[in-house]
């Protein structure tokens, strides 16, 4: 039976999607569960399945009903979807005011899923719309929690868990978001590339701004531990070909020469370089200074005080 829901991919379409982003065979997916002739025909889009074997097949591929849901209907599917799409825009748009409202909206709601969502929204605003010295980590270990204790996450996740490296103060915790992010990036990124291809360079760029901001705040930490991500960075393979994620991965790059690099005057003139680049980018009609702009900015003076002491 066909879906009557044209706006509605296949079931099986989906399926076989999924499949290809773990990298398994259409038997290794189907044996046991429906026959080989079926399961052809369903990801070629011409045959529907019943609940039962769907949730086997999805079990197979470790992806829960909602998840696949949220793929199936181009990511609008419920109203607690179109709310995280929201937030995903304000925050890409930097109306952190607004994020802000939303927050206080949620905080105190009855709803688990409001609570957490608050926590999240707490977590990117802290993070990347005022200074988050002057924010109280507290609420955002909600938002922490749940990506620790998550089996399988989406991409929302991977967008969380950029700014909730700046939450948690334990190295081995640190790692541990970054390895899940990059499970995810290849998981979704023969369906989404270049979106998740730039949310896992921000992972890693906050990552390296983390270590070189706070080693004495990381449980653990030393300098050398982020001389060792940056080298990490430098030789992650597939490099999206999107502009903006070429410019964050050069972010990350710059950034982590002003600091190991052995000649300091060729990587000062990338980073006055990449300030440049970013002045130009940046939209002058909102008379404020770009995130982009006050990484660099911050790390230009950070790195020297490091030289002084090094």
């Amino acid at each position: 039976m066909q879906n009557e829901d044209q706006s509605t991919l296949p079931a099986g379409i989906v399926i076989k999607q999924l499949r290809q982003a773990r990298a398994l065979t259409q038997k290794e997916v189907y044996q046991d569960i429906v026959s080989r002739s079926f399961y052809s025909r369903l990801e070629h889009g011409q045959y529907d399945v019943d609940a039962t074997h769907l949730w086997q097949l999805l079990d197979r591929l470790s992806v829960g009903t909602a998840e696949f849901d949220y793929l199936r209907r181009n990511h609008q599917i419920t109203s607690e979807v179109s709310l995280l799409n929201t937030i995903s825009d304000l925050y890409a748009r930097h109306r952190f005011d607004e994020l802000k409202q939303l927050y206080v909206a949620k905080r105190s709601s009855r709803l688990e899923f409001d609570r957490l969502l608050a926590s999240e929204i707490y977590t990117l605003v802290r993070a990347y719309g005022t200074n988050m010295f002057k924010m109280a980590v507290e609420p955002s270990l909600i938002a922490v929690e749940h990506l620790e204790n998550l089996s399988q996450w989406s991409l929302f996740e991977l967008q969380l868990a950029g700014p909730a490296i700046w939450t948690v103060n334990s190295l081995k915790r640190k790692q541990a978001l970054v390895e899940r992010g990059e499970a995810c990036y290849h998981f979704y990124v023969a369906m989404n590339g270049s979106y998740a291809a730039n949310l896992r360079e921000t992972l890693w760029l906050n990552y390296l701004q983390d270590l070189l901001t706070r080693p004495t705040y990381v449980k653990d930490a030393k300098f050398s531990d982020a001389k060792k991500v940056w080298q990490e960075i430098d030789a992650l393979s597939d490099l999206s070909s999107d502009f903006n994620c070429r410019l964050e991965r050069l972010t990350s790059h710059v950034i982590g020469a002003l600091y190991f690099d052995d000649n300091q005057q060729a990587a000062i003139n990338q980073a006055h370089q990449l300030l440049t680049t970013f002045r130009m980018l940046n939209d002058k009609s909102k008379h404020q200074i770009s995130i982009e702009e006050e990484i660099i900015t911050f790390q230009l003076t950070r790195a020297q005080e490091y030289h002084r002491y090094h």
